[in-house]
């Protein structure tokens, strides 16, 4: 028996629905009063990126949508954050990253690949330096989910990673003003005692204790269920796993990177939701799905009525 979930998930109208409720809230946070069409453009890129992640690794064992659709929800509910173009061009790197990553499972003689996907965590590092943090979890992740680890792949992505500054070095050098570089790194050593939470309004706080909960039920239903699964796609899920935990946990201990922190956290946490909303049948998730929308949907407008009229205090 089909539910209204699952009628969802497999509907063909899910996706273009989705994205009109989507573009009515990027109007309603201030579309055509604000200079956003840049970070409009990378959104939509970033839901074409959703979409060819799941189309090319069959993330899903059914024909849906619900991977680029859940990202597309979890991303309305931050709409406080659209202005950020830095952010938004980060997002978009760290996506194109992981689809070149997950293209090399189990190939170790892929070290372009691997070249490629580091330029852009490069490039992602360049709008957000802390990204460079994260190569050790990305090495381990190759060697142990992707099984795409090997010394070539390991110096393929060293030169990937350092590329953009290579290339960006001889310009500074010829404009004599190298400390925009060293500026750059320094914010390496910079770590902040996580105790200023005020700062971020109380409505994003609720957007990430909905995604920290939802991130909480993909994992346990997708492993609950992971028999079902093909090997390859149990590996995929776990980088999954470990990447939007990570990410979600950096936000809390570094608050004031939250804007990059929660939208990489989207990336990664959309695949598990999408898998939970999809792959489930019962009478009880039938439920748990209409009270995830409903919440989504609170969130969204409590965040965007929170948009207009901070600025009349």
């Amino acid at each position: 028996m089909k539910r209204l979930q699952n009628r969802v998930a497999e509907s063909g109208l899910s996706l273009p629905v989705t994205a009109v409720g989507a573009l009515c809230v990027w109007m309603a946070a201030g579309l055509f009063i604000h200079p956003l069409w840049l970070q409009l453009a990378c959104f939509v890129l970033a839901v074409y990126l959703m979409v060819e992640m799941s189309n090319s690794n069959a993330l899903l064992r059914i024909r849906s949508r619900m991977v680029s659709v859940s990202f597309m929800t979890l991303m309305c509910t931050i709409s406080p954050l659209f202005g950020s173009l830095s952010s938004a061009l980060t997002q978009v790197f760290v996506i194109i990253s992981t689809l070149l990553l997950l293209s090399t499972y189990q190939d170790k003689s892929s070290p372009g690949r691997v070249f490629y996907a580091f330029l852009f965590v490069g490039l992602a590092s360049i709008t957000f330096v802390q990204m460079l943090l994260l190569l050790p979890l990305l090495w381990l992740l190759m060697a142990t989910q992707l099984q795409s680890l090997s010394w070539r792949s390991f110096f393929a992505s060293l030169l990937g990673t350092t590329l953009p500054y290579w290339l960006a070095s001889p310009w500074l050098i010829f404009q004599r003003d190298i400390s925009l570089l060293a500026d750059h790194f320094s914010q390496l050593a910079t770590f902040q005692v996580p105790s200023d939470y005020s700062s971020i309004a109380p409505g994003l706080w609720v957007a990430y204790a909905l995604m920290v909960v939802l991130t909480a039920i993909g994992i346990v239903s997708f492993w609950h269920h992971s028999y079902e699964d093909k090997i390859r796609i149990r590996l995929l899920y776990g980088f999954f796993t470990w990447m939007s935990s990570v990410f979600l946990l950096l936000v809390v201990l570094q608050p004031s990177h939250f804007d990059p922190l929660i939208r990489l956290a989207i990336v990664f946490a959309s695949p598990l939701t999408a898998h939970f909303l999809a792959l489930t049948y019962t009478r009880i998730t039938n439920i748990m799905f209409i009270v995830i929308a409903a919440l989504a949907a609170l969130v969204t407008i409590w965040n965007l009525i929170s948009e207009w009229i901070s600025p009349l205090f």
